[in-house]
């Protein structure tokens, strides 16, 4: 068994045996089967000695059918992550507002899951996400509470019409990068007053490329028609927002200086409403 004092067994990332969790009553009894206990603390933390750091920091994580519009940290309260294991990879889903301490002892008195892990990439998309809660792009108010006010036909609103275009492309789609009068926070008033929008969908190009460029290309396609039924009044003139451009993009491509520029848009708007949770496996 581990010792309760500095130690190296555990890493941010690792997952707690199923035994273990359950002794250290963190398991919905309705769910346990289809849980992941998750352990979120930073490597340094999980190292320094119990004085210094006494509790560990975990989320406890359910299993999902695959990837969705949460992959990457492209939602700040709600990640979609990968897993990989010998049969396969593995998707959980984690909330943020589900991370909980637990005395760094109990953890240590217990190993790491042996049969799971994440992989280099997965490390740094969780830390990243992580990181994003407390690091978060802050839009005007104005700009945001027009992307909420437009009415379109049909039962999905306007910000629910994004999610479900990102959603399709999930597993491939990065981040959407906003270039917002060109970085200057505005608060605009009239409706006349428009706000200048670039986008940009940025794709990963470790996987399959060709794939997640298609991707991404469609998600810009279905973004520049989406924005123009909102915005466009048709005979040249916006209203509330003009999009001047929305391009896909390669995570290879883009320089550090555009990366500094631009901001990253997260559907924090999953926040404001209820959304149905993605279907459970079923076991």
């Amino acid at each position: 068994m581990a010792g309760t004092d500095r130690q190296f067994s555990w890493r941010q990332g690792d997952v707690l045996t199923h035994q273990a969790a359950s002794e250290l009553d963190l398991l919905p009894p309705e769910l346990d089967d289809q849980c992941f206990v998750v352990v979120v603390s930073h490597d340094c933390d999980l190292t320094a000695v119990v004085e210094k750091e006494p509790d560990a920091e975990i989320i406890v994580g359910k299993r999902i059918d695959r990837l969705g519009a949460d992959s990457f940290g492209k939602t700040a309260r709600r990640l979609h992550i990968e897993y990989q294991s010998e049969d396969g990879p593995i998707a959980l889903e984690l909330m943020a507002t589900s991370k909980r301490a637990i005395p760094k002892p109990a953890l240590f008195a217990t190993n790491p899951r042996q049969d799971i892990r994440l992989d280099g990439r997965g490390t740094g998309i969780l830390q990243r996400w992580l990181a994003s809660r407390y690091h978060r792009a802050a839009f005007p108010e104005a700009f945001e509470d027009r992307l909420r006010a437009v009415v379109l036909p049909g039962k999905r609103d306007f910000l629910k019409r994004i999610e479900i275009i990102l959603a399709t492309g999930g597993d491939h789609i990065r981040a959407l990068l906003f270039d917002l009068d060109e970085g200057k926070v505005i608060e605009r008033k009239a409706a006349e007053d428009v706000y200048q929008l670039g986008i940009i969908v940025l794709y990963d190009s470790t996987m399959d490329e060709p794939t997640a460029a298609g991707a991404a290309a469609k998600a810009a396609e279905d973004l520049e028609e989406l924005f123009a039924t909102a915005f466009d009044l048709g005979d040249g003139g916006w209203k509330n927002l003009c999009l001047l451009y929305c391009d896909p993009m390669s995570d290879s491509a883009i320089t550090v200086a555009q990366r500094e520029t631009l901001k990253q848009w997260r559907l924090e708007h999953m926040s404001l409403q209820v959304d149905p949770p993605q279907p459970m496996v079923t076991p």
